[in-house]
């Protein structure tokens, strides 16, 4: 039986000091039915120059040209994916080690089958396991989700859906309540798929963090109205405490 093609997309726009540590983690993967798709917005810092040194690779494909935001590229990587599965890894985010796509490859079978992640922090490091115990449903009534970094999706199943672009933060987790919503199969692995970038990305980024929050309950209140009033008043006092708190930080 053929292993399925999986296909791996990083969109960027001016991220040259992370660029190249990325498209190598991708590349030292030991999975063989892989294609990388390199989704650049017309960068002007280097990166560019950075992502053509690795064009003499079979199995990369590379686009430069002007988007309207970050999901607006990540769509565009999923129309071009020629892979049975798909996964997003951003500039600045790697593989937890070259043989992560093989060990989770006989596990993609589900619509969505994800991993563990290990999240990278200014105080250090910590991996995230979104197990039996974190029931999906509930992780998403928190206002959370599974990294998109560890995150293998069915590309018709993603296509199906695709991401919303009128969100500017939360797309990700949007595309997952409507998939939940929607009854696809979901698979969780215990594996250590993605060391992620919690540093500089958008969403880790503390003053992005109401946008996201406000985001988050919009596509909450429009898939599952009844459980999103439920919770309105004690997640929103949740929300009150941790504000608190980073303020302090």
């Amino acid at each position: 039986m053929q292993k399925p093609k999986v296909t791996v997309v990083t969109v960027c726009l001016n991220t040259v000091d992370t660029i190249a540590a990325t498209m190598e983690s991708v590349l030292a993967q030991t999975y063989e039915n892989l294609e990388y798709l390199v989704i650049d917005g017309m960068s002007t810092d280097g990166t560019q120059e950075a992502i053509r040194r690795y064009e003499g690779d079979a199995r990369v494909r590379t686009v430069f040209e002007r988007d309207t935001g970050l999901y607006n590229a990540m769509n565009k990587g999923l129309d071009l994916c020629r892979g049975q599965y798909i996964l997003y890894m951003n500039s600045g985010d790697l593989f937890y080690d070259e043989k992560v796509v093989e060990d989770i490859a006989p596990y993609l079978q589900a619509d969505l089958v994800y991993g563990n992640t290990l999240r990278r922090k200014e105080n250090g490091e910590q991996i995230e396991k979104y197990h039996g115990k974190y029931k999906l449903m509930w992780l998403l009534l928190s206002g959370r989700m599974m990294s998109h970094q560890s995150l293998f999706t069915r590309t018709e199943v993603m296509r199906r859906f695709r991401f919303d672009e009128q969100y500017r933060i939360s797309a990700d987790y949007d595309f997952v309540v409507r998939a939940k919503k929607s009854k696809c199969s979901i698979k969780y692995v215990d594996c250590t798929v993605s060391i992620m970038n919690n540093i500089e990305g958008i969403s880790a980024q503390v003053e992005n963090y109401d946008i996201m929050r406000a985001e988050d309950d919009r596509s909450l209140r429009e898939n599952y109205p009844g459980f999103y009033y439920l919770i309105k008043i004690p997640k929103g006092l949740v929300r009150v405490v941790r504000r608190s708190y980073e303020r302090r930080k």
